[in-house]
């Protein structure tokens, strides 16, 4: 007897889910693409627990029959294409007649729908895939789609999913993206019955990328546009001071269609190139028009990745065009170009490594020390507070070598200077020694701000006068989830309104405007565990909340400051690297030194 068989069909429906349905956000888009290519103006969304307990998506589109609603479970049943060949020039959002059928396969699904004069409409409802059940029911023109209790019969899907405010995080991203793709359609969107966010189907497109930027901020968007024989390019670029950690606010759109590019992506960032520092990101909006023929859609069930012919073309030109609308609307610089971030491995603390390594050519991204005005006071941390100030004057006369003493298996060091305002030059034991300043000082702090929180008590500082954060419904959730942890780490915030967080106080070690940056990069990314879930985010946390903190790249230090982080660094546990893995110093050798200048030829 052979080994092959048929897998039954409820199998097959569950394996076909798992490629369309990854998480609630997918669902959500699936089922507002279907309201947009049935026409829909007004779109309505309801969810519960982030999606989990309830998604409800109803639309004033033209609705469906009863056959239509009955075949509209049937998998690859569709209307939107006929024959291979309209592969090549499909313009909907949907064509392959999955997604319904992939969604009541794990979940309760009920779907009511009418046509426009009909005198009553039609319900279909259909629990884990199983056959749909079709009756008659008064219902409203458009169509009105629930799904309840989503992967009850998928338990491995259910467990590897985030938490509530990571969910809801990704199925605003999918609404606001779909709502900028089509600013002619009302979009209303609630959770909890809290609103999400509201559009007014007016067309305008900037005002809906308010919803990216943030309320208020839609007047500083930049516009883009060019052209060449295949493409025509428009967008909107947010200035760079508006740049963030992630690529979340980064949104492209081709022939009508959200998609991911991380090509494209990229063409944009290389095109702002000097105007970023410190591995920000960008925020966009891209829009690209070409013939449907350029374009393959049959890429992905999720239809969020694109093959593009021409794709070289369309990269120069898009980067060129970037570069060409920053000058025109005379944006600046910034202090020093952005290179490169490192690849790193995983950010274990424990980096203790040998006194001496073999330097090899790489670029490396730093932070750079903030414009002229910017209030910074300049402290290393000791055993005192925070804020502590310079060191005490009296030390060694500027010019003169200083030596600093090793601790375990840090070496002796003699300070010599520094060079580009960042790198400490320092002989030692083992040959020519260069400390990276922002990665020795963010070690110090962390390893501080770890001995302050296990004994509960992180040095903080009240504001004078309290500072009031933007927020969206999504970086309310992130805070909500997260702000016991965040209490630890020193961050006094509250709510105030329903838009906005008041900061009262913050960790000693920030100056005001750091502590705003990090509140709204914190507030990007969602908690790592579950709530209070200490041991799990407490690294990440003060990794952070270190960085910030530490001294920039392109501050000039004086013999004694340098003395005195090098005497730090080498107090510290770990002094090798910085809490994200980057080396603090490195070492040429004397032999390194001596092949160098052709004393050693081999």
């Amino acid at each position: 007897m052979g080994k092959i068989k048929v897998l039954p069909a409820e199998v097959v429906e569950k394996i076909a889910a798992g490629e369309v349905v990854e998480r609630p956000a997918s669902v959500v888009k699936e089922l507002v693409e279907n309201s947009l290519d049935a026409g829909a103006t007004r779109i309505e969304v309801r969810l519960e627990r982030a999606g989990l307990g309830l998604i409800a998506v109803r639309d004033n589109g033209e609705g469906m029959t009863a056959e239509d609603a009955a075949l509209a479970l049937t998998r690859h049943a569709t209307s939107k294409i006929r024959t291979a060949t309209d592969l090549a020039a499909v313009v909907s959002f949907g064509f392959r007649g999955e997604a319904l059928p992939s969604i009541a396969a794990v979940s309760h699904l009920e779907l009511v729908s009418a046509v426009r004069g009909a005198v009553a409409g039609v319900k279909v409802a259909c629990t884990g895939g199983g056959g749909p059940e079709v009756t008659s029911c008064a219902a409203a023109p458009g169509t009105l789609v629930e799904v309840r209790q989503l992967f009850f019969n998928t338990p491995a899907r259910y467990k590897f999913l985030k938490s509530e405010a990571t969910e809801l995080k990704h199925i605003v991203e999918v609404l606001t993206r779909l709502a900028v793709v089509r600013p002619d359609v009302s979009f209303q969107a609630a959770h909890e019955g809290r609103e999400l966010f509201t559009t007014s189907g007016s067309g305008d497109r900037r005002e809906v990328l308010g919803l990216v930027l943030g309320r208020g901020e839609d007047a500083r968007w930049l516009p883009l546009e060019a052209d060449n024989r295949l493409f025509h390019v428009r967008g909107w670029l947010a200035p760079p001071e508006l740049a963030r950690t992630s690529r979340q606010q980064q949104i492209i759109i081709i022939n009508g269609r959200w998609v991911k590019s991380p090509v494209l992506a990229l063409a944009v960032e290389g095109g702002y190139g000097p105007f970023l520092v410190n591995s920000r990101r960008p925020v966009f909006c891209l829009e690209i028009s070409s013939e449907p023929a350029l374009v393959d859609v049959n890429v992905h069930p999720a239809k969020l990745e694109v093959r593009l012919s021409h794709e070289q073309e369309l990269k120069a030109l898009v980067g060129q065009a970037v570069r060409q609308a920053l000058r025109r609307h005379a944006v600046l610089p910034a202090a020093s170009s952005r290179m490169p971030a490192p690849a790193l491995g995983d950010n274990k603390e424990d980096f203790r490594q040998p006194a001496a390594w073999v330097v090899k050519e790489r670029a490396i991204a730093y932070p750079r020390e903030e414009p002229a005005g910017s209030p910074r006071t300049f402290a290393f941390p000791a055993a005192d507070p925070v804020g502590k100030g310079l060191p005490a004057p009296g030390g060694p006369a500027e010019g003169a070598p200083t030596e600093v003493e090793g601790c375990g298996s840090f070496p002796a060091l003699t300070l010599l200077g520094q060079i580009l305002d960042t790198y400490l030059v320092a002989s030692g034991p083992e040959g020519l020694y260069l400390i990276d300043q922002h990665a020795a000082h963010e070690r110090i702090l962390f390893e501080q701000l770890l001995a302050e929180a296990e004994r509960g008590t992180v040095a903080v500082q009240q504001l004078a006068v309290p500072q009031t954060i933007t927020v969206t419904e999504p970086e309310l959730a992130v805070w909500r989830e997260g702000s016991d942890t965040w209490r630890r780490i020193g961050f006094d915030l509250a709510e105030f309104g329903a838009d906005t967080l008041v900061l009262r106080a913050a960790p000693k070690v920030l100056t005001l405007g750091a502590a705003v940056r990090l509140v709204q990069d914190l507030l990007e990314q969602p908690p790592a565990g579950e709530q209070g879930a200490w041991e799990r985010e407490r690294h990440r946390l003060l990794s952070l909340l270190a960085c910030h903190g530490a001294i920039r790249a392109g501050r000039p230090l004086s013999l004694a400051e340098g003395k005195e982080l090098l005497a730090q660094l080498a107090r510290c546990r770990h002094p090798y690297n910085c809490p994200h893995g980057r080396p603090t110093c490195l070492c040429l050798t004397k032999r390194e030194l001596d092949k160098r200048f052709l004393r050693l030829l081999a």
